[in-house]
């Protein structure tokens, strides 16, 4: 299992929202067409091990609730299959209480080593907000 999340600018998560069929181009299943998605860099995605985060978060419920936000969204769904359920959106500011938050849930704080997961999860979020990005993510 692997959780994929992507941050994008406002107005492309506007446009997924709309064709969520684009995330196959982020994704490169599909050939890259779409211009936007083609300005993509490759620190706006992040690919993780979803097993054992998902594991820790599902045996005790609540105990990482940011954690939890960061790995399965706040409640606002795409129409996008990931494999797993359907995909997930967070605003900017959304994404800033989740970075926030995690520095609780995995003790990761801005300008620490990137070390574990948990952590590049935490600085994905964290840069996503600092950036005004909406990140849209789900688990295939």
């Amino acid at each position: 299992m692997t959780l994929y999340l992507v941050k994008v600018p406002p107005d492309l998560a506007a446009r997924v929202a709309a064709e969520p069929d684009l995330l196959n181009q982020v994704w490169r299943e599909d050939d890259v067409v779409d211009q936007q998605v083609a300005a993509l860099r490759e620190d706006d995605t992040l690919m993780e091990d979803y097993l054992d985060l998902g594991r820790m978060v599902n045996e005790q419920p609540g105990h990482y609730p940011w954690l939890e936000k960061a790995l399965h969204g706040t409640g606002t769904e795409i129409a996008f299959e990931f494999g797993y359920g359907a995909g997930f959106v967070i605003a900017p500011q959304e994404a800033a209480g989740i970075a926030a938050g995690l520095a609780e849930d995995a003790g990761w704080r801005p300008g620490d080593e990137v070390v574990t997961i948990a952590d590049a999860i935490a600085a994905f979020y964290l840069s996503a907000a600092e950036n005004g990005r909406v990140v849209i993510g789900g688990v295939g």
